[in-house]
């Protein structure tokens, strides 16, 4: 076994106010983005507003997985 050329740091937990403020910038940007990806799509104008208000919600919580990541970048750069 080959010895570890760096020492191990510890995993400290991401603090709640950075996943608040990535959340806080990612939820609304990819409700946007749904919500224009609803409008292209011509199967979805049946729907009307509520299909666009669907699609707005389904972006947000999407928008947990680029928030998660990003915190997660964040605290890393911080950290060092």
């Amino acid at each position: 076994m080959e010895a570890e050329s760096e020492p191990r740091r510890e995993k400290k937990p991401i603090p709640l106010w950075i996943s608040l403020f990535c959340f806080a910038l990612m939820g609304p940007a990819m409700g946007i983005n749904a919500v224009f990806l609803a409008l292209a799509l011509p199967f979805m104008a049946p729907f009307g507003t509520d299909g666009l208000i669907a699609a707005g919600m389904v972006g947000v919580v999407t928008g947990l997985l680029p928030a998660r990541w990003l915190a997660r970048k964040i605290h890393e750069g911080l950290a060092e």
